[in-house]
């Protein structure tokens, strides 16, 4: 055109758009990307570790509880029965297994005379292994209430064995046999209320320290005093 000038650029010549940028955010988003896979195929590792931990620990609790279950029913049985080394030995076992879980190792004089000729009373020494154990005292599963003894007995032996929770004990308390599971922490109790409850909805949580404070042993049973 007239009075125009056109200037033209030689065909070859080509423009470029800096792509540094795009390539950074790209690397970023592969980072990120590596780094949410890598999250999650270690966080279920991770997690299945740690809840194996604690059912190994748990086992060892529960294995450790029946063992010391064990020991206790050894001591109870009157060692001038059957004086035999099998007898003897057996007692003996039954003195490292309750000084080593107890908590309470019990003297040398007391240790000798559960072997020797003396059986083990049914609740001081495991009232004071309990206390030193949880400091607001034992803890009970209230599993069963009857009116006779031979009810409660039934409850405490055939039907905590059909729960899963070993035998228990019966509290005669406000003028009722109650069947109770006596543990030593709360936690226990709350994981022993659940496999009651299966079996009776009505099954509760109490602390002994409140519940039955002092009791007298008597003849299959023991008789609460009034808090």
């Amino acid at each position: 055109m007239r009075g125009e000038k056109c200037y033209f650029l030689p065909h070859d010549l080509t423009l470029t758009v800096p792509v540094k940028r795009e390539r950074k955010m790209d690397s970023w988003q592969k980072i990120e990307i590596a780094s949410k896979a890598v999250a999650a195929l270690f966080i279920p590792i991770a997690l299945a570790f740690l809840g194996n931990q604690v059912a190994t620990s748990n086992k060892q609790r529960d294995s450790e509880m029946k063992f010391v279950e064990l020991a206790t029913a050894i001591l109870r049985q009157d060692p001038r029965t059957e004086q035999t080394s099998e007898n003897r030995n057996l007692r003996l076992w039954a003195v490292e297994v309750i000084n080593r879980y107890s908590g309470v190792p019990m003297s040398n004089a007391t240790a000798t005379a559960l072997v020797e000729n003396t059986t083990l009373p049914q609740l001081s020494t495991f009232e004071q292994s309990t206390s030193a154990t949880d400091p607001s005292g034992t803890w009970g599963v209230v599993f069963g209430g009857d009116t006779t003894l031979e009810a409660a007995k039934f409850e405490v032996t055939k039907t905590a064995q059909r729960m899963g929770i070993g035998d228990a004990a019966v509290f005669r308390r406000s003028g009722s046999f109650r069947s109770v599971k006596v543990v030593v922490s709360r936690a226990e109790a709350e994981d022993i209320v659940g496999k009651a409850q299966v079996v009776r909805p009505s099954s509760y949580v109490v602390n002994m320290s409140t519940w039955c404070p002092t009791s007298e042993a008597k003849d299959g049973y023991f008789e609460c005093s009034k808090p």
